[in-house]
């Protein structure tokens, strides 16, 4: 059932309903994408993994806000420390300066940066080991929220960006307008001699690749300026998440694996995790935002009804308000005024005029003002000096505000997820080619010198493509191959038309997982009919001699012309 849009939002809002364009046809057209995108993400997460997993797909205890009557539905809200867990996790008996340096640098106080892991922290019995993850130049930052830090001559901390903006957001504007990309870079991190060109995706050459679904310059998630933890007037900052698995796609995903009930129950969050599969044991934030939504959909408490869940429209993570009685400042100055937020806003009304839970806010900045002649690093939090900005960061909460909806009977438990015995082949995501191969080609330093490439930053984002495009160069990247792997058979339905076809493997992160993995990257060129459909496009992937299966949703986008054209 849909109701009328007076009741409830019938398209998704961009996150805290965030309006970056004063011209309505840009912004309207930033709501088209962004509503289109949201939809494919959903239905994705809905549809689960049918291909190379068992007891993962057909989550339909996820409901898309969207399109469902959510007028009895409920809030709630789901916080955690932006603070990365897993650095406690798996060192214990580390001393809290350790820790904060590594959640701000990658290295300890003494320039050591993370030991090895457990390989598999579900299964006791396995004892390898692996590089501390995710790679990047502030991977370990996996909490949903990532900071840079800027010090004067006397490494003195003066400020510090704190952003929860997801990756898809800024790709989708910068699909509408490069240029008012670089204006919100300058102004929101006061830099303005942040060129246009500075963002551009290169190729090995150091030429700007054109993305063939605008036309234009490709993004770089990784520029200079959205790069690290150290913030100059020359180069870092943080515009957006870049962690690997800090991506909206991911957390809808996470939401709705989270509303499978399981046999293992949902008493213990660590538990539920490894018999689910979703995220990381260890973070502070996946396995409470696992818990707390399978224990909505299955409550401990059998007195309470089940519910379908959601995350609330508008779909995002947030930064909640610092708790300030933490922080000292000298003079007795307030130190809540040294706090700005620069994008999102505190509070948030839905059609209905129900407040929203907790804070909508995506980019903050904690700086002292110069003219109080001291700085942040003179300031105490809980009595100690401030020394790292993440002592900062452990006076606020990350939140999603989650929505569920009261119905009966609940569905029936599912036993832990797992490996088939067959898998069948999966499409992951689908690129143009000349994006892809530039990304692939870029490397990504980080503290623990793991390989790893710019293609772990690209999004889920479905490439587009005009009605009358002729063999158009992409690369669809596919897993569960038949061993040996052989080419499989592709289908994106009436109207695309798919030839050639050569394959090799390709090691990245999978946007959303945590650790690169290797994949199979299919080169293709595709065809579409002048007169096809315009829309998000399934994507059919079939190993020879087996029987097609269910298809991957919104991996291609048919964009009509004159709509192509306001991009």
């Amino acid at each position: 059932m849909t109701t009328s849009k007076s009741t409830q939002w019938t398209t998704f809002q961009t996150p805290a309903c965030q309006v970056d364009f004063s011209d309505s046809k840009l912004q309207g057209r930033m709501n088209q994408l962004w509503n289109t995108n949201l939809s494919g993400f959903t239905r994705q997460g809905i549809t689960g993994n049918p291909w190379t997993a068992t007891n993962s797909s057909d989550q339909t205890w996820y409901f898309d806000p969207t399109t469902t009557d959510t007028s009895e539905g409920g809030y709630a809200s789901i916080t955690w420390s932006p603070v990365p867990g897993r650095i406690k996790y798996y060192f214990p008996n580390i001393s809290n300066p350790d820790m904060w340096s590594l959640a701000d640098t990658g290295y300890d106080t003494n320039g050591v940066t993370f030991g090895r892991i457990s390989a598999d922290p579900c299964d006791p019995s396995d004892t390898s080991k692996i590089p501390y993850g995710p790679y990047g130049p502030r991977g370990w930052q996996d909490e949903y929220c990532e900071w840079s830090i800027t010090r004067n001559a006397d490494n003195q901390i003066v400020r510090i960006d704190f952003t929860c903006e997801n990756p898809e957001y800024w790709n989708t504007l910068w699909m509408v307008s490069p240029q008012r990309v670089v204006e919100l870079y300058r102004e929101t991190l006061d830099k303005p001699q942040i060129a246009l060109e500075d963002l551009y995706l290169r190729d090995v050459s150091g030429a700007p690749v054109i993305d063939a679904s605008t036309g234009r310059p490709a993004y770089d998630p990784l520029n200079k300026w959205n790069r690290g933890t150290a913030s100059t007037a020359s180069a870092g900052g943080a515009m957006h998440l870049t962690s690997t698995p800090n991506t909206l796609q991911t957390e809808i995903g996470l939401g709705s694996t989270a509303t499978t009930p399981r046999t293992s129950g949902n008493s213990n969050a660590e538990t539920l995790i490894c018999c689910a599969q979703y995220g990381q044991i260890g973070r502070n934030s996946d396995p409470h935002i696992g818990q707390a939504v399978n224990q909505t959909v299955t409550p401990p408490n059998p007195v309470v009804p089940s519910a379908r869940a959601t995350i609330a429209n508008p779909p995002g993570l947030y930064i909640q308000k610092p708790d300030f009685g933490m922080i000292t400042a000298p003079r007795g100055i307030d130190p809540s005024t040294f706090w700005t937020v620069k994008r999102g806003r505190e509070t948030l009304t839905d059609p209905q005029g129900r407040e929203l839970p907790g804070n909508f806010i995506l980019h903050a900045v904690f700086e002292v003002p110069a003219e109080l002649g001291f700085t942040i690093s003179d300031l105490e939090v809980e009595g100690v000096p401030v020394q790292w900005a993440a002592q900062i960061a452990q006076t606020f909460n990350m939140q999603i505000a989650a929505m569920a909806l009261p119905q009966q009977p609940g569905p029936a438990a599912q036993a832990c997820a797992g490996s088939p015995a067959v898998p069948f082949a999966q499409a992951l995501q689908l690129f143009h080619t000349p994006v892809f191969e530039a990304m692939l080609a870029t490397p990504i330093a980080n503290p623990v010198g793991q390989p790893m490439n710019l293609a772990s930053n690209s999004t889920m984002i479905a490439p587009q493509i005009e009605p009358g495009a002729q063999r158009r160069p992409m690369t669809l990247v596919v897993t569960g191959l038949l061993d040996p792997p052989q080419l499989p058979t592709i289908s994106f339905g009436p109207g695309v038309h798919v030839f050639g076809g050569t394959m090799r493997p390709v090691t990245y992160a999978i946007p959303g997982n945590t650790y690169p993995s290797t994949s199979y990257a299919l080169s293709l060129l595709v065809s579409v009919d002048s007169d096809a459909a315009p829309g998000l496009r399934d994507v059919t992937v079939t190993n020879p001699g087996q029987a097609p299966q269910a298809a991957v949703p919104a991996l291609l986008n048919v964009v009509d012309p004159v709509a192509k054209d306001m991009v």
